[in-house]
């Protein structure tokens, strides 16, 4: 009998780092959904790349800032496969913004998308893992956001590290069959916007590449290991 392919959901997987995780990713072990907003495109092409080798793909678009319609969401992507088997919480918005220039919409706006989505995703996929005695749920967070934090960053470093505490919340929540993780990168894709130098190592994105999707794929394969924050910045948060 053919094993069953797990499901894998992740969330803005349709460009940079959601799109090179799944690209690494033993790709004809799994069945992807992948989660755009905006990039339609750019998921249309990723789907055809998943398939090209040897994978398939399913691509599905919703505005994670929209919350009140997450479990509704969430319906729509286990119709796509029958199920999620694991979920991966990749989706974040990242900007700068002077403290005393924030508004309430923006602090809103950044924990919506980076924290109350995926605890609310979390929520609602997680009951079939628990039916199903079977789950993985991979929250990517920052290794300077969460551990050292960066003047004129506040409201994203509050959201990183909401999710880092969320990940340990949700891991005893959900045991013993659904484990729950967290990995750190520090420099990986240089910013798509011009902001100041943030970072003091340069961005030496193969590596750091490779070096995310092995921890991920120790994730996936372990029944054991949950509850905890894998730093993954070479060492970036120490200096």
């Amino acid at each position: 009998m053919k094993k069953q392919k797990k499901v894998i959901m992740i969330t803005g997987a349709a460009k940079r780092i959601g799109k090179e995780i799944i690209l690494r990713l033993p790709i004809e072990e799994y069945n992807f959904v992948v989660h755009f907003n905006r990039s339609k495109k750019e998921a249309k092409t990723l789907v055809r790349q998943i398939k090209d080798k040897g994978g398939d793909a399913k691509s599905i678009q919703f505005n994670l800032s929209n919350t009140k319609s997450i479990e509704k969401f969430c319906k729509s992507c286990e119709a796509l496969y029958g199920r999620v088997d694991i979920l991966i919480n990749n989706a974040s918005e990242f900007k700068s913004q002077d403290f005393f220039r924030v508004k309430e919409k923006d602090f809103d706006n950044m924990i919506g998308v980076n924290l109350k989505a995926p605890f609310f995703l979390s929520k609602f996929f997680s009951k079939g893992m628990k039916k199903r005695k079977y789950g993985k749920i991979i929250n990517i967070t920052d290794s300077i956001g969460t551990s050292k934090t960066w003047k004129e960053f506040s409201t994203y470093c509050i959201s990183k590290g909401g999710l880092e505490t969320m990940t340990k919340a949700l891991a005893l929540e959900l045991s013993p069959y659904v484990q729950v993780n967290s990995v750190a990168p520090g420099a990986i894709l240089k910013p798509v916007t011009r902001i100041k130098k943030i970072y003091r190592k340069k961005y030496p994105s193969e590596k750091s590449l490779q070096s995310l999707v092995a921890t991920i794929n120790l994730l996936l394969s372990s029944d054991f290991i949950t509850g905890e924050s894998i730093n993954v910045d070479g060492g970036e948060r120490l200096i």
